[in-house]
């Protein structure tokens, strides 16, 4: 049998089809329409790079610029951003050649915005130089690590080179936004965690617009060591989770009653029941007492609380199985998934828990949360931007009448001395430890290939 053969694929993955835009025009399945729109390289910019590149090309085109892309605010319950993303993006854009063939397909395109009242501004020539000098981008981009912590206003990425190629992946370059709120937010929760419960499983699969972002999710989470498991069974595929489910409200209702629902259940052992019914207090004692004679049949159940007063619902239950004689901290837990959407709610929920005289540590399991999921993930959480800061005449930037959006100027870079940070020219002396790597050069990506890897590699550097 023949090897798999990763490389092959993942070409087969990012090469443009052999095809022109009239005959992608015949093309009726969405599905196809997005990918083949995906895969052209030239077409990952947005109307207006291409517009303020029709502006200049005449008179500034070879000017060597240098743009940095910054996150200006931390997440409205953080002072810092941990930065993620950054080695997936590089590689995506910059792995593969732009081909003659993308380049033709972009120009009949964009000749048709022409034609038919839309933006048709499109350098070919730049282009054209691109596809018969290089092949790859000729750029030079200069970033912090992956799980690098900046502070709001600090340069993350710069990226140079002449005319408008530094440019034209603006939207690109910025949507490491996206997995550092979601580094960012899963720091602030281990950190809430610090006493360390048992291994937590995220259950929003469903949640998610699409399976690609879900996945990245993931994988921005389980650097911390506390994510393990997950419900989507393709994310633990692709990072080697273990998968974990408990019953839904659909689980009952297939059954006449929920008592019988709830016997079915607890026939697996370690099932995690709902208790989050018509009246909550009912059917945590009906889970406790079905609880109880599992455990006689050297069996484990544990009561899950979805909705209510969560606080008083998880000390009624500990309360009920210290009197049953049941709490062993391995298999007497209490899983809370709703309930906590914020820090100073699972706060208030431990700090209640406490004053019960139970140890939240040891008895309480606690789901995803959704602030950590959704809240605060969009660019405006980061007020993400990507700003020209620098050109061969000289340093430039933004001024705005919020300071918070004005740029710093030059080819910057972030130096540790002493434990102190200070903002740097790139092109002073260095004196410490500089964040700043070179991770693409013309046509040369410095990463290397093991992103599974590197992944462990973040988690034990967090975990020091």
């Amino acid at each position: 049998m023949k090897d798999f053969n990763v490389k092959e694929y993942k070409e087969q993955l990012n090469e443009f089809p052999d095809i022109t835009y009239d005959e992608y025009q015949q093309i009726t399945d969405e599905q196809v329409r997005q990918d083949i729109a995906k895969k052209n390289k030239i077409l990952q910019t947005d109307t207006y790079n291409r517009t303020m590149n029709y502006i200049k090309w005449d008179t500034r085109s070879n000017l060597i610029e240098t743009f940095t892309f910054m996150m200006r605010r931390a997440p409205e319950w953080s002072s810092y951003i941990v930065v993620d993303w950054i080695r997936k993006m590089v590689k995506s854009l910059f792995s593969y050649p732009i081909t003659q063939q993308e380049l033709d397909f972009a120009k009949d395109f964009y000749a048709d915005q022409w034609k038919n009242g839309g933006v048709g501004f499109f350098d070919a020539d730049m282009w054209q130089k691109v596809v018969d000098n290089w092949w790859y981008m000729p750029l030079t981009i200069r970033a912090v690590p992956d799980w690098t912590i900046v502070h709001p206003g600090e340069p993350v990425i710069t990226v140079t080179w002449p005319s408008e190629l530094a440019a034209i992946f603006e939207p690109m370059i910025i949507r490491p936004f996206f997995k550092s709120a979601i580094a960012t937010t899963g720091n602030v929760y281990a950190d809430a965690i610090w006493w360390s419960l048992s291994p937590i499983c995220e259950q929003w699969k469903r949640a998610w617009a699409s399976e690609e972002t879900h996945m990245d999710w993931v994988s921005s989470l389980m650097v911390w060591g506390w994510l393990d498991k997950t419900s989507n069974d393709a994310a633990a595929l692709a990072y080697n989770l273990k998968t974990s489910g408990t019953t839904a409200h659909r689980f009952y209702a297939s059954y006449d009653t929920e008592n019988e629902a709830m016997e079915e259940a607890a026939k697996i052992d370690n099932m995690v029941i709902l208790t989050d019914l018509i009246d909550t207090v009912s059917w945590i004692n009906k889970a406790l007492e079905i609880k109880q004679r599992k455990q006689a049949e050297w069996k484990n159940v544990m009561l899950r609380l979805d909705s209510g007063n969560i606080a008083e619902l998880a000390i009624y239950a500990l309360q009920k199985q210290k009197e049953l004689g049941m709490m062993d901290p391995k298999k007497d837990k209490i899983c809370i998934s709703d309930g906590v959407s914020t820090i100073e709610k699972f706060n208030k929920v431990c700090d209640a828990i406490r004053n019960a005289w139970f140890d939240p540590e040891k008895y309480l399991v606690f789901g995803i949360w959704w602030w950590l999921i959704a809240n605060n993930k969009t660019r405006d959480a980061l007020s993400a931007a990507y700003k020209l800061t620098n050109t061969e005449n000289g340093p430039t930037g933004k001024l705005s009448n919020d300071r918070a959006k004005e740029t710093i100027p030059w080819i910057l870079d972030i130096e540790i001395r002493d434990w102190t940070r200070y903002l740097v020219q790139e092109s002073e002396p260095v004196q410490w430890e500089r964040l700043f790597n070179t991770v693409y050069d013309n046509w040369t990506i410095y990463y290397w290939d093991d992103d599974l890897k590197e992944i462990e590699k973040a988690r034990q550097q967090v975990l020091k």
